[in-house]
């Protein structure tokens, strides 16, 4: 039961586009997988959460093969960055500034820092930091 369930997600988790077999694979190992899990293992109706439903429902077959490919709809990424800008509000502002007593408070912002930093992020990630440095460099 579990091989199957590992083999389909290892076909789900794929980069490249799916295949109809892929596909068809999917489905196969998925249905198997659905099958032991509700009737062999006793699971029954209780057993199916919301994921099990959209696998064993086909539902996630329809989307593979309508997008050809869910690795570019991960959320990893995205998370990744979160907890990168989490760890900078939390580990280098001072949750308000402070920037002494002669600032007036709208003029204090703990949000600059975390703009700064996802400025920088995009940078890199697009590539112009990096073509600034290296042509930079070239002069």
């Amino acid at each position: 039961m579990l091989n199957n369930y590992r083999e389909a997600m290892i076909i789900l988790r794929q980069p490249e586009e799916y295949t109809d077999k892929d596909i068809k694979e999917f489905q196969t190992k998925i249905d198997d997988f659905y099958t032991t899990y509700v009737e062999t293992s006793g699971t029954g109706k209780e057993g199916i959460t919301n994921y099990i439903h959209m696998l064993g429902s086909s539902h996630i077959k329809y989307f593979m093969k309508q997008h050809r490919n869910l690795y570019k709809f991960s959320q990893q990424g995205w998370e990744s960055l979160n907890k990168k800008f989490k760890l900078i509000f939390f580990n280098h502002l001072q949750h308000g500034g402070n920037y002494g007593q002669n600032v007036a408070e709208n003029d204090r912002s703990y949000l600059k820092t975390i703009y700064m930093a996802f400025q920088r992020e995009i940078l890199w990630k697009c590539g112009t930091a990096e073509k600034y440095f290296t042509d930079t460099l070239d002069d």
